[in-house]
């Protein structure tokens, strides 16, 4: 009888094993799906905000690139009082 129930537990745990097996390969394909898709979106954001890119983007918004710029400063630490 004792051989019996330990075959039993053996083949359960054999079984439980092998579960556990194909649930991590499911999760490493998974996984590398995941990685493949995230460096394919990077190359993507990566090429969207490229100077090229966005110099046509802001040419086709009729946007004006800024010339000159002049700064403001201040003598004292205090820009305003109450």
């Amino acid at each position: 009888m004792a051989i019996i129930a330990l075959g039993v537990y053996y083949f359960a745990g054999v079984n439980d094993l092998t579960v556990k097996g194909f649930k991590l390969q499911e999760a490493k394909k998974t996984a590398n799906f995941l990685s493949e898709e995230n460096k394919g979106i990077e190359l993507r954001v990566t090429a969207l905000e490229s100077i090229n890119n966005l110099s046509e983007r802001a040419k086709s918004l009729k946007l004006v690139a800024a010339g000159n710029i002049d700064y403001l400063t201040v003598k004292s630490e205090v820009v305003a009082k109450k």
